[in-house]
């Protein structure tokens, strides 16, 4: 069967705020393999995962985890200013000259998100086909709305709106904010649009726990002491 879903797995060497995060062991495997073994587990139908990197290195890491490792992307797409899009594209390029056609919906998973489950790979897959949608991205609430946040100007607190402040919890309608860890999009939508964002995008809210996005050492510490506290499965 033709391949569907096109799983990426971004892996750039050179972090600098935590040295080789993506590698990093983190519990019992390297962090790339906590998202390898969801994809595994999950073991969605007519999907390619691989993983997208620039060192040899974290490419013999991919594979021992389980992830086909076709290329190694090159200078162009992996240094700091390189966006997710560009990555994309080189994928989707080696993609089409490989098997001449394009998958029919891409998924864009970051290893700095451990914690994603391989439920949440099946259950947006299936939001996709259930509700006819063009994406589906992996949301966290913010327990606030729009009269709880504020600005500075001249140095004091401004409200970014005008209605009286709602200060009980249970008045609060809660908030959305992409939380990094799931990303996937209808792959004719993402090349005309540039942007996961397309306009009929389910939102898929996650707990605190999977919500994660390891960017700093405190993230790390974060993501460390869950693990030792046994609130993920290793």
């Amino acid at each position: 069967m033709p391949t569907q879903t096109l799983i990426i797995v971004p892996a750039r060497s050179g972090s600098k705020g935590i040295p080789d995060k993506n590698i990093k062991w983190l519990g019992d495997k390297p962090l790339i393999a906590w998202t390898a073994r969801a994809i595994r587990k999950a073991n969605p139908r007519n999907s390619l995962a691989i993983l997208s990197t620039d060192s040899e290195r974290y490419a013999d890491v991919g594979q021992e985890a389980g992830l086909h490792v076709p290329f190694v992307r090159p200078a162009a797409c992996s240094d700091d200013t390189a966006s997710a899009l560009a990555v994309i594209d080189h994928a989707l390029q080696w993609f089409e000259a490989e098997y001449r056609y394009l998958p029919e919906q891409l998924m864009w998973l970051q290893p700095t998100s451990p914690f994603r489950s391989s439920a949440i790979i099946v259950q947006a897959l299936a939001m996709m086909v259930q509700q006819q949608a063009d994406g589906v991205i992996g949301c966290k609430e913010i327990h606030r709305d729009l009269t709880t946040l504020f600005k500075t100007r001249d140095g004091f607190l401004t409200a970014l709106s005008e209605q009286q402040v709602q200060t009980r919890r249970q008045d609060v309608e809660p908030l959305l904010t992409p939380n990094g860890a799931m990303y996937l999009c209808k792959t004719s939508v993402l090349l005309q649009k540039r942007s996961f964002y397309a306009e009929r995008t389910l939102p898929l809210v996650m707990d605190a726990i999977m919500s994660l996005d390891i960017d700093t050492p405190t993230d790390w510490a974060m993501a460390e002491a869950l693990v030792a506290a046994g609130l993920v499965e290793q």
